[in-house]
C-alpha cells in the first residue's frame, strides 16, 4: 500500500507471519496517538454506495463485539477507492509461529488455548456470529491467553474482502460440508454455521498436538478430495503422551457430518473442562483405554488390543499351550503364600515410596518442569506445590532464593495478565498501583520507552516501600528490565521514520520542496511528543526552518 494515511490513520508497517501477502498494517491514530491494526480493502469495483453502506452496518455490529479472547474492532472507513477496518493491535506471537518454531505445542499448552477460544466462540456463536476462518495464523497467544483476530460478520459475500483465492493450507481447514458447496472460486457458496467453527477448532488442535494438517494432498483437487473422504490417524496415535480424552473430543470436532460434532461451543467448553479433571488423575492413557474406564468409550476391539500392547498385555493363545501331566495346585494363585508374602513387601515398598518427602534438588526439578510448561495451570501449580514446600523445609537451603524468585515472578505474570484484562474490558482500575502501570503501558504502545520507563522507575520509588504494593513494584521492575531491553535496538517507529527522512531528502535534491515539507510536517505531528524518538524529529523539523 504506497500511501502513508489513511482518514485519521499514519500507516507505519505490515503486521502478519507473511508481511508480503498480508492487508493488515500496523498504524497511528493521529489525533488518539493510540496504536491500532488496520485492514485495507482495495476495491474500486465494490465502492457502490450500496456496499458502502454495508460495510458501515458491518462495522457498527464488529463494535458491539466484545470479549477477552477477541481483537476489539474499533470501526472502519473509506478512502477514494481503499476501505479498511481498524481493530485492536494485540502484540505477541501466534499460534503459527509457535508451532513453526517448536514443530509442535505440548498437549497442556494445546489444552490452553482450546479453553481460549471454546470461550470466545460460545460468546461469538451467542451473538449469532460465525468466524469463519480460524487457523493459527489469526491467533495470537498474548501472555498466558490467545485471542482470535479478524473478525468479520460477513467474510465471503461482502465485495470488501480479500480477492486472492484460497492456498491448499485454507481448503485443507474447511469443513466437508463447505467444499462440497463452495464456488468456483473456492469460498463457500453459504455463509457458514457454527459447526464449521467448530471444525476449524478441530483441525487448529489437531495441527497443534501433532505438528500436522490432519488432511494430505499435494494438489488443490486431491486437498478437496480428502477433506471429504480422508480419515486421519488420531493425535494419540502420533502423540502418545495425547490423552484419550482429548483425542476423543478432537476427532468428534473433525467428523465429517457436521451432526456428529459437538452440538456446541459451550458443549465443546464442557468436554475440554472434562479434559483438563482426568488429565490431573494423572492415569496413563493405555491404562485407561484398555480398561474401559474413560469416559470416550474406545468401542473398537482393535483399538483395545492396540491399547493392551503399549501396557505389554499381549493376548494368550490357548492352542499353544502344552498340556501337563503334573496334578495342578487347588490352591489359587492369589492365595499362594509367595504371592501374599510377595505383595505385602510391594505395599510396604509402595508406603515408605509415598511417605519419603521428596529432597530439595527433586522440589526444584518438578517445579522447573512446571515453569517449563508456561501456562496458568502450570504456573499456579508449581507455585502452590514444590515452590512453597521448598521455602517451608529448606528455607535456608540453596535453592530457598530462586524459589522466592520463581514465585515472584509468577505473580507478576498472574498481576499483568489481570490487569491487561480489566484494560481491554474497561473495568475498573481498583488502586494507584494498577493506575500507574496502565500509563506505562500506554506510552510503551505509542512506542515511547523512555517515558514509559520513567513511569516504572517513578512507581518503585513511590511505592517500593509499601508491602500492600509489592507484586506491582515487582511488575514495573519486570517491565523495565523488558523495556530497556527492547529500547536498546531501533525501534521499528525509529526505523520508518529514518526512511522517511531519506524519501524527504530525496524529493528536496529532486526540488520538490513542498512534497518533502509534507513529509517532515507529517512526522512532526506526528511523533513530537515522543521523547525517544527526539532525536530523529529534530532533524525533520530543523529541516522545515532550513526550507521554508
Amino acid at each position: 500500500m504506497p500511501r502513508s494515511r489513511l482518514g485519521p490513520l499514519a500507516i507505519e508497517s505490515k503486521l502478519g507471519d507473511h508481511p508480503s501477502t498480508s492487508s493488515v498494517w500496523r498504524a497511528i491514530h493521529v489525533q488518539l496517538k493510540k496504536s491500532i491494526a488496520v485492514k485495507v480493502f482495495s476495491a474500486p469495483f465494490g465502492s457502490t454506495p450500496e456496499a458502502r453502506r454495508l460495510l458501515a452496518d458491518e462495522w457498527e455490529r464488529l463494535k458491539t463485539i466484545s470479549h477477552p479472547g477477541i481483537a476489539k474492532c474499533f470501526g472502519g472507513g473509506f478512502e477514494e477507492t481503499d476501505a479498511y477496518l481498524a481493530y485492536e493491535l494485540i502484540e505477541g506471537e501466534t499460534l503459527s509461529s509457535q508451532i513453526e518454531r517448536a514443530g509442535r505445542l505440548s498437549w497442556e499448552n494445546a489444552l490452553e488455548i482450546a479453553q481460549g477460544i471454546a470461550d470466545a466462540l460460545e460468546y461469538l456463536h451467542g451473538q449469532g456470529v460465525v468466524h469463519g476462518a480460524i487457523c493459527p495464523d489469526k491467533v495470537i497467544v498474548t501472555g498466558f491467553a490467545p485471542v482470535l483476530l479478524d473478525l468479520r460478520i460477513d467474510r465471503f459475500g461482502s465485495p470488501f474482502r480479500t480477492t486472492r483465492p484460497p492456498s491448499i493450507d485454507q481448503v485443507a481447514r474447511q469443513p466437508p460440508e463447505a467444499i462440497a458447496e463452495a464456488g468456483g472460486n473456492g469460498n463457500p457458496a453459504a455463509p457458514p454455521q457454527a459447526s464449521a467453527d467448530l471444525y476449524a477448532l478441530g483441525v487448529l488442535l489437531y495441527q497443534a498436538i501433532t505438528g500436522r494438517l490432519p488432511v494430505s494432498g499435494e494438489t488443490m483437487q486431491e486437498v478437496r478430495e480428502n477433506v471429504q473422504s480422508e480419515s486421519p490417524p488420531t493425535p494419540a496415535s502420533i502423540v502418545l503422551q495425547c490423552p484419550i480424552w482429548f483425542d476423543k473430543l478432537i476427532m468428534r470436532l473433525l467428523e465429517k457430518d457436521p451432526a456428529n460434532r459437538p452440538p456446541s461451543a459451550t458443549a465443546v467448553k464442557l468436554a475440554l473442562a472434562e479434559v483438563r479433571k482426568r488429565a490431573l488423575s494423572r492415569t496413563s492413557v493405555a491404562e485407561h483405554t484398555s480398561s474401559g474406564f474413560s469416559p470416550l468409550q474406545v468401542t473398537s476391539q482393535q483399538d483395545k488390543d492396540e491399547a493392551r500392547t503399549l501396557l505389554g498385555r499381549g493376548v494368550i493363545d490357548l492352542n499353544a499351550i502344552e498340556p501337563e501331566d503334573e496334578v495342578p495346585d487347588n490352591v489359587v494363585w492369589h492365595d499362594q503364600p509367595w504371592f501374599l508374602l510377595g505383595g505385602l513387601v510391594l505395599l510396604l515398598m509402595l508406603l515408605g515410596y509415598v511417605a519419603w518427602p521428596a529432597s530439595e534438588a527433586s522440589l526444584r526439578a518438578e517445579a522447573e518442569k512446571l515453569i517449563a510448561m508456561d501456562t496458568r495451570k502450570a504456573l499456579a501449580e508449581a507455585e502452590d506445590e514444590p515452590l512453597r514446600e521448598l521455602l517451608v523445609r529448606f528455607p535456608d537451603g540453596p535453592h530457598a532464593e530462586w524459589a522466592q524468585l520463581q514465585i515472584d515472578l509468577i505473580n507478576v505474570k498472574q498481576f499483568l495478565h489481570q490487569l491487561s484484562i480489566k484494560i481491554k474490558n474497561n473495568l475498573p482500575i481498583k488502586n494507584q498501583g494498577e493506575l500507574l502501570h496502565k500509563q506505562a503501558q500506554e506510552f510503551s504502545a505509542n512506542g515511547d520507552f523512555a517515558k514509559a520507563i520513567d513511569k516504572y522507575h517513578s512507581m518503585v520509588t513511590v511505592l517500593g516501600d509499601d508491602p500492600d504494593y509489592e507484586t506491582a513494584v515487582n511488575a514495573a521492575r519486570y517491565q523495565i528490565a523488558a523495556l530497556e531491553e527492547k529500547a536498546a535496538g531501533e525501534s521499528d517507529a525509529a526505523k520508518i521514520i529514518r526512511a522517511r527522512l531519506e524519501e524527504a531528502d530525496q524529493l528536496l535534491a529532486d526540488n520538490q520542496v513542498v512534497e518533502a515539507r509534507k513529509i517532515w510536517y507529517s512526522l512532526v505531528e506526528l511523533y513530537g511528543d515522543n521523547s525517544d524518538l527526539k532525536p530523529l524529529i529534530d532533524i525533520a523539523q530543523q529541516r522545515l526552518m532550513e526550507n521554508q
